[in-house]
């Protein structure tokens, strides 16, 4: 594990605070880079990485702008940046790729995305997708028509008042989440992320989770959602391109799994040719977060060594 040295946002601004996670003996098969979600940050994604790192697949995490430790001051939570930021959340991706690429230069490079990162990926493919092996679109969804009517009203918010934190967007979501549950495990107004209490109750503590976007977040938020969810999203990519779906089957943000039932149906209706998707029971948002969640660890990594080989 080592954190070289700067890797500048495409803001020009913000330093990009990363991980490189290395295999031991130089022993590396492939790469994976790692885009997290909305309103948590790369640290949550340290066990899974060194679990791939022990198995010979090189893995870089990164806290996107507005996230972890890339912010300057707090108040930078969940604010991308008044120029651009939907583009420079993009290249950064692309930044971050090449730097774990020069680092690892002859062996296949995957890239996962969860969530709000998951659609930050799946915007990325749309122009680099013969830049990768393959992509893991983790707690993703299908379109949402709620999309195209919150995104004037949030650029009007936005343009007004960027840095302000949203709390009714914020509580909105949070609660349209959580309707959709069977069954209320826990009273947090997190319950939707995970069937497991102890992954709630540390994100509710971790000080760099959990926060509410700004105006600016959420513009950018469904400026991304409505690019990565379009029915036509994955046009331009190759039909042979491998993708994985990952999700939990008690997963709002996947209805329920039938959003990524959906999601495959219609890529292999347009003959795609390797799309592949595992839905994990008693699972929500969160697989990689979930007790039990050494099950998936292990069909990514075998996924991943299957197109390796």
């Amino acid at each position: 594990m080592s954190h070289p040295e700067h890797i500048t946002s495409s803001d020009h601004t913000h330093y990009l605070h990363h991980t490189f996670f290395e295999p031991k003996d130089n022993d590396t098969k492939a790469t994976l880079l790692i885009v997290h979600g909305m309103a948590e940050h790369s640290g949550r994604y340290a066990d899974f990485a060194q679990f791939l790192a022990d198995h010979g697949i090189a893995v870089a995490t990164y806290d996107q702008l507005g996230h972890g430790q890339t912010i300057k001051t707090p108040n930078e939570l969940g604010f991308f940046g008044d120029e651009h930021p939907v583009q420079s959340l993009l290249k950064d991706v692309i930044i971050m790729s090449d730097a774990l690429k020069a680092r690892h230069p002859n062996v296949p490079h995957f890239i996962l995305g969860h969530s709000m990162g998951s659609f930050i990926v799946r915007t990325v493919l749309k122009h680099h997708a013969q830049e990768f092996a393959g992509a893991i679109l983790m707690g993703t969804s299908d379109a949402n028509p709620l999309v195209k009517v919150l995104i004037p009203i949030n650029k009007m918010l936005a343009k007004k008042a960027p840095k302000k934190p949203n709390t009714l967007f914020a509580e909105f979501i949070n609660k349209r989440l959580n309707a959709k549950l069977n069954t209320r495990i826990s009273t947090s107004k997190f319950a939707w992320l995970s069937e497991d209490i102890a992954n709630i109750e540390a994100y509710e503590a971790d000080p760099l989770a959990g926060f509410e976007f700004t105006n600016n977040g959420f513009m950018t938020l469904f400026v991304l959602m409505q690019a990565g969810l379009h029915k036509r999203w994955a046009t331009t990519i190759a039909k042979d391109f491998p993708m994985l779906f990952v999700s939990g089957k008690n997963d709002p943000i996947g209805d329920m799994g039938q959003g990524i039932r959906r999601v495959v149906n219609k890529l292999r209706k347009q003959k795609f040719s390797n799309i592949n998707m595992r839905l994990y029971p008693n699972m929500r948002h969160e697989p990689l977060h979930e007790q039990h969640h050494s099950a998936v660890y292990y069909d990514i990594l075998h996924w991943m060594r299957t197109l390796s080989s």
